[in-house]
């Protein structure tokens, strides 16, 4: 996402700046930049907040099916562990897969979304003119 973030923003924001007059493009480029990082900041709240909604789901999920006939408790104790110890690192493997999950189901999801939006960008209607990415108060 870090790579093709840039061939998202600028053909965006050259978009955008084509179609208004050039004596309003300065204008028209704060207000890009500021729904830019308005809809950032939006973004990674609601994106944090579903990634940790499907953490918990997901760990509630793998403790219903972990280990179910005991083996890797049984392991784990034969090896010196105590039982709280023994809780622990289970506890933490579905942790840790749970959030392996949650990272995979999300980015697939932004992922998708990402190839709508660039998809898109072919109803755009054509510009009528060409603006440089430097301009318009960058």
């Amino acid at each position: 996402m870090g790579f093709g973030l840039p061939f998202f923003f600028i053909p965006t924001t050259g978009l955008a700046l084509s179609s208004v007059d050039e004596h309003e493009m300065d204008s028209a480029a704060g207000l890009m930049n500021f729904l830019r990082t308005l809809s950032g900041a939006f973004a990674t709240s609601l994106v944090t907040t579903v990634w940790d909604n499907k953490i918990t789901y997901n760990h509630a999920e793998l403790v219903g099916l972990a280990d179910h006939d005991q083996s890797v408790r049984t392991l784990l104790e034969q090896a010196g562990m105590a039982a709280d110890a023994v809780n622990q690192a289970i506890d933490y493997l579905i942790t840790s897969q749970s959030v392996m999950l949650a990272t995979n189901q999300l980015m697939t999801v932004i992922g998708v979304a990402f190839l709508i939006a660039a998809s898109v960008i072919w109803l755009a209607p054509k510009p009528s003119r060409v603006v440089e990415p430097g301009t318009g108060g960058h």
